[in-house]
């Protein structure tokens, strides 16, 4: 247990309880992290007293102000417990905390350059519910995220310590209100050049929605916009309408390419579509003859993802823009406005569309591949220095460098993850469009900004992660597999090549590219880094689908055959479900009945039906249709090869 590690792929996250609940009291409260998923405050001040010590020790003399840590929140904390712990503890740690309040994670990284502090903390489950919260942190000088190592480090010192300590030890640290300060700074530095490639009057005649996730962006995003002179300015889901990443916000929106004006139940529940085409209607036919543009901002709770909406007047429809989508029109404007630097790279993760590095790696971009996490991309942008152009995420975490103005008058270059500052960038981008072709040809580019490609994921459930590790018996032959079934799939078409990720080896990259290297498409194998489940994940152009689900069919395979922990309670309860549906099909009412009887005793845990439905679905060993549930192909062979 004191080994474990409390971070995940942003810092910690997880339920908040209070210290008396059933998966709190009476335990430990790291422990209760670790084994329950809970946040108490407790956890949270002892974690914050560590982060806290941990900047102060490793900020560098030469940083501006060297004692003080950055502090902010999304606004999920309502009774302010949590707000107050993360205070304690950098009280505790003798930190010159200053407080920002309810701020966007991205102004709190760009005050935090400005000032020169050791570091920043922000209180935040970014795009998760409501009910959840944690704790991300920020690195000085570069307002980078911690890397897996560091992460490790910093847990270590969590568990080194106890609570008991931590709560005896007095506040020798003082706190400060910078919050009106820090939005000054940060509105300054994004709408200067060259942040946002707005001209001035672009967005004269445009109707602009922003949708913050009733989160931390409330406000600010919409002050900004108004000031660039648009036509309109609504937000809705504001602060003070709804729990964050509720009624709206950014996660609604992941993968959907279009919302219709028949899909009436979508609409009606998002905030922000609702307003978009209510705004995009009363204007449809001088927006027909390209008379503006109506556009929404849909972010999330701290502001750090965020996607764009474009009214389609002649479809009566939205176009959702994604990060890929954002990064593709972004690196497109760009070049056409000269501003792409000589030998440039577009960092990206190995989840982005296919397509999407195709059209990057066609405007002249070096493309390089990251794990996912925007703090990947972030590594890639300190790494390549000048070069770095830009870089994110399809689920909306977009970068791109901008110029930064610190508290001494010292210019100096910084990446941040900024779902408002790609917004800006991303409707700069879509103007342009109008100014090469016709209202309706710059609409079907919106539509499509590059030719989409196929992508799926398979899983195998209730394995031994340990298993799959570089060097292993299992590594080796997964690996065997892989080669061999791409090879067969792809004979003159592809050559595919492991491509180990430097960031992360434990992924097994195998790159399927061109004749001159270019990025066609790939296949990789990884662990997932809270659950016991390890995927299989193919991308490439839409007309490899066949050959690409035979590949990871195979892999999957020898994934079961080499990792699968039959004697798990979730392994025994899938096998139990499979011989049932091997007899008949059944509904989810029928199959829930079946694994709730007595489950503790018959599979050694209490399991949610729900759940292992959800995992035989997922793992490709049955199949629903019209609600009926039956068993696989690939579900019969797991139950014969189990044998």
């Amino acid at each position: 247990m004191p080994n474990a590690k409390f971070q995940g792929t942003d810092g910690v996250r997880g339920l908040v309880v209070d210290e008396d609940h059933p998966q709190a009291s009476g335990h430990d409260a790291r422990a209760a992290f670790v084994e329950n998923g809970v946040l108490t405050p407790r956890f949270i001040e002892h974690y914050v007293f560590e982060a806290g010590k941990w900047l102060l020790e490793r900020a560098s003399e030469q940083l501006i102000s060297p004692t003080a840590v950055v502090l902010a929140w999304d606004p999920r904390d309502t009774g302010g417990e949590l707000s107050a712990a993360c205070v304690n503890g950098l009280l505790r740690a003798g930190a010159h905390a200053l407080s920002l309040g309810v701020m966007p994670t991205p102004a709190a990284a760009a005050y935090l350059a400005g000032v020169g502090g050791a570091g920043a903390v922000i209180l935040t489950a970014s795009h998760n519910p409501a009910e959840q919260n944690g704790v991300k942190i920020l690195l000085s000088p570069d307002s980078m995220k911690p890397l897996p190592d560091q992460d490790a480090a910093l847990s270590d010192r969590v568990w080194a310590s106890e609570w008991s300590a931590v709560a005896q030890t007095p506040e020798s640290g003082h706190g400060v209100e910078a919050a009106a300060e820090a939005r000054a700074f940060y509105v300054d530095y994004v709408t200067q050049l060259p942040n946002c490639w707005l001209r001035e009057g672009d967005l004269a005649r445009w109707s602009l929605v922003v949708d913050p996730a009733a989160g931390a962006w409330s406000g600010v995003a919409a002050q900004v916009l108004e000031e660039s002179g648009p036509l309109s300015v609504c937000e809705v889901n504001g602060l003070s309408e709804g729990r964050v990443n509720e009624n709206g916000g950014v996660v609604a929106l992941e993968g959907r390419r279009i919302i219709e004006g028949e899909d009436a139940e979508f609409i009606a529940g998002h905030a922000g579509a609702r307003a978009l085409f209510e705004a995009g209607r009363e204007r449809r036919e001088e927006l027909k003859r390209g008379d503006g543009m109506a556009a929404a901002c849909v972010l999330d709770a701290d502001g750090d993802r965020g996607y764009a909406l474009v009214y389609n007047p002649f479809l009566d429809a939205l176009h959702v823009l994604d990060g890929d989508d954002a990064l593709v029109l972004q690196a497109r404007f760009l070049k056409g406005e000269g501003e792409l630097p000589e030998g440039g790279v577009a960092a990206i993760t190995i989840e982005s569309d296919s397509g999407a590095a195709a059209a990057l790696a066609e405007t002249g971009l070096r493309v390089v591949f990251t794990p996912v996490g925007d703090k990947w991309i972030l590594n890639e942008a300190r790494r390549w220095g000048d070069r770095f152009a830009l870089g994110g995420e399809e689920s909306g975490h977009t970068i791109a460098p901008g110029l930064l103005v610190n508290a001494l008058g010292e210019g100096r270059r910084i990446a941040v993850g900024d779902g408002f500052k790609s917004f800006l960038n991303t409707i700069a981008a879509v103007r342009s469009l109008f100014e090469e072709a016709n209202p309706e040809e710059a609409y079907a580019t919106i539509a499509a900004p590059f030719p989409r490609g196929f992508k799926r994921s398979y899983y195998a459930y209730h394995v031994e992660r340990s298993r799959f590790a570089p060097g292993t018996e299992a590594w080796e032959a997964i690996a065997k597999k892989l080669m061999e079934v791409a090879e067969s799939a792809f004979p003159g078409i592809a050559a595919p090549r492991f491509a180990p990720l430097e960031d992360d080896a434990g992924v097994m990259y195998l790159a399927l590219e061109d004749e001159s290297g270019g990025p066609l498409g790939a296949v990789y194998v990884r662990n997932s880094g809270t659950e016991s489940r390890t995927g299989v994940v193919m991308r490439g152009p839409a007309e490899w689908e066949e050959k690409l689900c035979a590949v990871g069919d195979g892999v999957l395979r020898e994934i079961i055959m080499r990792m699968k922990d039959y004697d798990a309670p979730g392994a025994r309860a899938e096998a139990c479900l499979l011989e049932a549906l091997r007899e008949r099909e059944m509904d989810a009412v029928a199959a829930d009945a079946l694994l709730d009887l007595d489950s503790e005793a018959r599979f050694g845990a209490p399991l949610s039906p729900p759940d292992i439905r959800k995992e035989v679905l997922r793992g490709g060993l049955v199949r629903e249709e019209a609600g009926t549930f039956s068993i696989t192909p690939l579900g019969e062979w797991y139950l014969e090869q189990k044998k």
